[in-house]
């Protein structure tokens, strides 16, 4: 006989020789794990941070590669202190992003193991539920888009639900600070939305336990305990949530809010939802033909989990120690519709927070939980083989229902869709040849969920014989295997490391000019437009994110229109290259040379980095000074607009002026300056007030010049 312990060991090896089978081609070759965001965005903001850790030992405080700089900590950087991230120093980054991936999937199947034996599930129908979380459509097409941290918390909730529910059964300090602990780590996942809606689950677990908690007279020690947990996990959070939570409620585009219509939108629509079962029915990557603009992931927890869930929930209805589970696997999908249901209005008005959050859909990873849970507790029914009344006639239906979502999935399929469509209207006007590819898939779908799903259904309603019960749990995780595994590897892709670090001619050639200068890529090619260069170490105007810092958005203009339609915008920034893939003419813009089909112009009116101003405008507000910028007539090169300090008129350009950087890092730099009349130094970065300005040893106020840039007042002399 194998030792309890044995068979868990044995369940956790299984577990990773599961993840490593699905990311064989990562595992077993040197190439990278594809993700759309993460290539090149996340990868160049890891590099930034990953580069400069091995040389200093520390994170750089400032990410001066693109949109004029950025906070690395404040914008969220990716999970700088989050544990995982130790990997950056001990092998090749393109490695460390995709060992994380793993890692992180193979540790989603152990917390849910673990969860469900806590729950009091057997070992073999808690093993189901954690087979059944790891290869669940819904994590694994987190990869494709390269949303890790989604992919970190996902891992992590059973893990907290678990020690919630120690704590709950006893309260002690230690069980406490192990969910302080873990709470912290959702913290450092550096996905504040997603850890938001964790807090949400922990909340309604822990509420609908209190009654028990009141009759067994602990609710009082219950209460201090989870408080503490709480705090610790913040505390621990803090480093990385407290500044966020400041640079986003005061210099973010995000700053007081957003509309209701920008908070709702990237949220699940009634095709969606048929989709947690039949994931072809509206789609993704090429064959989506739904409502949002794109589709890149998959919210299905897994066809066959999610049948028998359905289950799950039915017979669970009465037991209260799965009481939040029923309640997450109710409220996760209604909050995921958006708009479509009156929760997501009443929840956007009342619940702090929710103003500054958009794409309600990222709620599902709590849905899938709850499907694994109720899932799991339905396998565990069927190995204890307690076969009352309302068991039997719960897999009649079931069977039942298979079958007739068999037919309409199949040989009905047109008529399925042209009902839906008839209700909805989301299918007209719609590409044919999208809607065949989902309509195709939706046969798939429904022959394979039949194949595993029914002659599972009709063994479990026969009189089998209890020794038959371990055939049937490899039939389950077969089933499982079977109807989740064909989606969520369609989301696995790899690339090959050079195509994210590769060089080309453009790229060195600009590297040879040793200046300190940023460039600006307008071509039709999606690397170098968003963060490709800065991978090379190039500085560019322009690039790809959304925790931008506003000040600069109002600079240069939704679309970077204001760099290409105002030449003083495009001399104050730096910018002493541009890449285009067409020929322009531009009064600013001179052609270097020609690399292919792309165009390297030399901007000859880029002022430097750094550069000395005796005149002043002052501005009431932003606004005014865009109005003054955009003058042909207003000298950026001999002026400064400002809001506020001290306004400075010269008739003249006194000579033998210097201003020239002599340290210069990614968050220090030294100038040295010649100043012989009363001026401002420019500096030509992004305005955050975390700035501090020293001259001569003393500390000096910086001034938010041309809108979103840099100035020190400096007296005549040298400094």
């Amino acid at each position: 006989m194998r030792s309890s312990s044995g068979w868990t060991w044995l369940i956790v090896a299984i577990y990773g020789v599961v993840v490593i089978a699905m990311f064989s081609g990562f595992v077993f070759t040197d190439r990278m794990v594809y993700g759309s965001d993460m290539i090149p965005m996340g990868y160049m903001m890891r590099k930034v941070v990953a580069d400069y850790w091995r040389e200093h030992g520390r994170i750089p405080l400032w990410d001066p590669y693109i949109l004029c700089g950025l906070p690395v900590v404040d914008a969220m950087h990716g999970d700088l202190f989050y544990p995982a991230s130790l990997l950056y120093l001990v092998m090749p980054l393109h490695r460390a992003l995709g060992y994380k991936i793993v890692l992180h999937v193979w540790v989603a199947a152990i917390t849910m193991f673990f969860l469900l034996r806590t729950l009091g599930l057997k070992r073999r129908a808690a093993f189901l539920g954690g087979l059944a979380y790891m290869v669940a459509p819904y994590l694994i097409s987190l990869t494709y888009a390269g949303h890790d941290a989604k992919m970190f918390v996902t891992a992590l909730f059973p893990l907290c639900v678990m020690l919630l529910e120690m704590l709950i059964r006893k309260p002690k300090l230690l069980r406490a600070g192990l969910l302080g602990g873990s709470i912290g780590l959702l913290f450092l996942t550096s996905h504040p939305q997603m850890t938001y809606f964790s807090s949400w689950g922990l909340a309604i677990y822990f509420l609908v336990r209190v009654p028990e908690m009141i009759r067994q007279r602990r609710i009082l020690r219950s209460l201090g305990l989870v408080v503490i947990a709480v705090v610790l996990g913040a505390a621990i959070g803090s480093i990385q949530v407290l500044p966020a939570y400041y640079y986003t409620t005061n210099f973010s585009p995000r700053t007081g809010g957003v509309s209701y219509e920008f908070a709702a939108s990237w949220s699940l629509h009634p095709e969606e939802i048929v989709s947690l079962l039949y994931p072809s029915f509206v789609g993704y990557l090429d064959s989506y033909w739904g409502r949002n603009p794109f589709k890149l992931n998959a919210e299905s927890p897994g066809p066959l989990i999610l049948l028998f869930a359905i289950g799950g929930f039915v017979l669970a209805f009465r037991r209260k120690e799965l009481s939040a589970w029923l309640i997450l696997f109710v409220f996760c999908p209604l909050y995921a519709l958006g708009a479509h249901t009156p929760l997501f209005k009443i929840v956007f008005h009342i619940l702090p927070g929710v103003k500054f959050l958009r794409a309600p859909s990222l709620i599902m990873f709590m849905f899938s939980a709850s499907a694994c849970v109720l899932g799991a507790y339905l396998f565990n029914m069927v190995l204890e083989q307690k076969k009352t009344s309302d068991y039997r006639k719960l897999f009649k239906w079931l069977l039942v229902g298979a079958i007739g979502l068999t037919v309409l999935s199949t040989l009905a399929k047109g008529v399925t869709l042209g009902i839906w469509n008839n209700i909805f209207g989301s299918v007209a006007g719609k590409d044919h040849r999208v809607v065949g590819l989902a309509q195709s898939g939706l046969v798939y779908d429904g022959l394979r969920l039949a194949i595993f799903a029914i002659p599972l259904l009709r063994v479990i309603l026969s009189r089998y014989r209890r020794k038959w019960s371990s055939l049937i749990v490899v039939g389950i995780a077969v089933g499982i295997l079977g109807t989740s595994l064909p989606h969520s590897t369609k989301f696995v892709r790899y690339i090959e490391s050079r195509q994210v670090e590769r060089s080309d001619p453009l790229i060195d050639y600009i590297n040879r000019d040793k200046s300190i200068f940023r460039v600006l890529p307008l071509t039709s090619s999606r690397f170098y437009n968003t963060n490709f260069l800065p991978i090379f170490g190039i500085e560019t105007t322009n690039g790809f994110y959304d925790n931008r810092i506003r000040y600069y958005d109002v600079l240069v203009g939704e679309g970077f229109q204001n760099l290409v339609n105002n030449p003083n915008i495009l001399r104050i920034t730096n910018t002493k290259y541009v890449i285009l893939s067409q020929p322009v003419d531009h009064p600013l813009l001179s052609l270097r040379k020609r690399f292919g089909n792309l165009l390297l112009y030399e901007n000859v009116g880029s002022l430097p980095r750094c550069f000395i101003v005796h005149n002043s405008e002052v501005a009431k507000n932003d606004s005014s000074a865009l109005a003054l910028l955009s003058d042909p007539d207003f000298d950026v090169s001999t002026t400064a607009v400002i809001t506020n300090g001290k306004r400075l008129t010269s008739d003249s350009v006194p000579t033998g002026e210097v201003a020239e950087i002599e340290t210069y890092q990614p968050d220090r730099v030294v100038i040295k300056t010649t100043i012989k009349e009363p001026a401002y130094l420019i500096y030509s970065a992004n305005y955050l007030p975390y700035w501090r300005a020293t001259v001569d040893g003393s500390q000096r106020p910086i001034i938010r010049c041309n809108i979103s840039q840099l100035g020190v007042y400096l007296e005549p002399g040298e400094h």
